[in-house]
């Protein structure tokens, strides 16, 4: 048996590992290799990828029919922090947490237009990079991964157990933890709650996620207090849109533009409802979004299933499942995403190590 598994392979994984220390094992797909040899399908309308950046792919069980929401899966190492911008509010997080991360490589760098092309109305956004002062990734972390993709999960004389397929081997691997940290993204922990047999058809499936908008602006633009805005030059917006992880030379070539692009988050919650028909997720006729698409953060989150909180779900499967990342909480202020997770992680971590 070992103690504790975290599954997974992206930032809110690397996180845990950091977090748990030793006496942990860290599991995570690397990407696409012998997937179709178990059933799993590629799904191209949930791949984000960019110019730039490492291809992902999204591998799965359930079929998706989305018109109004833009989900998103990358099953890759790394995960979204291969493309993401590094945002992070900063305000409640610990002075003690902070320098145990910089012991780790992961650094606080304040937004500026010369450092990051970046800056925001809210003075706590900050930027995570690595030592040499590009966006962080979890590439450049201490951790070790060992691949391999979750198959299921399955509860046995109140024993917990998980089947793993990987790259390397044929034959499914059945491992038996006291902890399980399911670090996975929001497509993939649906996947394996539906192989699993604790997702079932006609069951109601909702994310939340804050308004979410991108604005081209003038530099000389007056920031609208009423909602968190980061705005990029638009140096740094096209860097960010190609894949570029830091602040190129080539790119403030491009800073004599007056231009900017601002990232708004606003105040208002908008909710997304969907439902498992015959292995298919369609989405709810109660959806009430018209005028924009769901998941344009990519910071949705608080999901839920038949209303019941993932966290009290994978809780009823077994009280030593514990969910750690965006689809496991409820993302309080709008804004990085990042902040919360870390604080999520911690506080479980506390409670349940």
């Amino acid at each position: 048996m070992i103690k504790n598994i975290i599954i997974g392979a992206g930032f809110s994984a690397a996180i845990t590992k950091l977090l748990i220390g030793k006496n942990s094992q860290i599991i995570g797909s690397f990407g696409r290799p012998n997937l179709e040899t178990i059933n799993l399908v590629r799904r191209k309308s949930l791949e984000t990828n960019k110019l730039l950046s490492g291809k992902a792919y999204s591998y799965g069980t359930l079929n998706f029919n989305l018109k109004k929401g833009l989900l998103h899966d990358r099953l890759i190492f790394g995960g979204n922090s291969n493309i993401w911008g590094g945002k992070i509010n900063v305000k409640n997080i610990s002075k003690t947490l902070i320098r145990f991360f910089n012991k780790k490589n992961i650094h606080f760098k304040k937004l500026s237009f010369e450092k990051t092309g970046t800056i925001s109305n809210n003075k706590h956004i900050q930027q995570l990079q690595n030592e040499k002062g590009q966006i962080l990734k979890i590439l450049d972390l201490p951790i070790s991964i060992q691949d391999g993709y979750m198959v299921n999960l399955f509860i046995k004389r109140k024993n917990i157990f998980i089947t793993i397929k990987q790259s390397n081997q044929n034959k499914l691997k059945i491992i038996q933890a006291k902890n399980i940290y399911l670090c996975t993204g929001n497509i993939q922990i649906l996947d394996l709650l539906y192989r699993s047999g604790y997702l079932k058809n006609n069951d109601i499936i909702e994310f939340s996620e804050f308004k979410h908008e991108f604005k081209f602006k003038f530099l000389s633009s007056v920031f609208n207090k009423k909602i968190v805005t980061v705005r990029y030059l638009f140096s740094r917006a096209l860097g960010h849109l190609l894949g570029i992880q830091y602040f190129t030379k080539f790119l403030k070539i491009l800073n004599f533009l007056p231009l900017c692009i601002d990232q708004n988050f606003h105040y208002k919650k908008i909710n997304y409802k969907l439902k498992l028909i015959n292995g298919t997720i369609v989405e709810n006729k109660t959806n009430s979004i018209s005028s924009f698409k769901f998941g344009n953060s990519i910071h949705y989150c608080n999901l839920r299933i038949n209303k019941i909180n993932i966290n009290k779900f994978l809780s009823n499967i077994d009280k030593n499942i514990f969910g750690l990342g965006m689809a496991f909480l409820d993302q309080k202020k709008p804004g990085p995403i990042s902040n919360e997770i870390i604080l999520d992680i911690n506080k479980k971590i506390k409670k349940f190590k």
